[in-house]
């Protein structure tokens, strides 16, 4: 059983669903659904903060960029890390999505135990680093 906190965030009930059984199947189970940005905020402000926060760029009500800019600016939830998972494979949103401090990776949907795994990889590896230069 894994303690890391995750919140999804995805307008795309079928996605969350497939999301969910990935990441539930490898272990975690303290899983947040949200459908839109705004929601995702209001997560930020009223409960803990997740550790991981996988994100869609394309949604309803607030987007994913949106969401990024106004989590930065209200300096929230500064040690969680962001991986956008999107359909949306264009190199500007890539981009753009490297410029956001909290963001530590951009994979394609479906979320599949190998993108975990990958993902959970490099997040050791930035901790790793990070600790290094205390």
């Amino acid at each position: 059983m894994n303690k890391t906190n995750i919140l999804l965030v995805d307008d795309n009930d079928i996605a969350n669903f497939l999301s969910e059984m990935v990441l539930t199947k490898m272990g975690f189970n303290n899983i947040k659904i949200v459908t839109d940005g705004k929601q995702a905020l209001d997560s930020l402000k009223t409960e803990n903060c997740p550790d991981l926060v996988f994100l869609d760029i394309n949604m309803p009500v607030m987007d994913g960029f949106s969401f990024l800019i106004q989590v930065e600016k209200e300096f929230l939830c500064t040690q969680m890390k962001v991986v956008i998972l999107t359909s949306s494979i264009r190199q500007k949103d890539k981009d753009r999505a490297s410029q956001f401090s909290s963001v530590v990776d951009y994979i394609e949907k479906p979320l599949n135990q190998n993108k975990v795994q990958q993902v959970l990889e490099k997040i050791a590896r930035i901790d790793l680093m990070h600790k290094t230069k205390i």
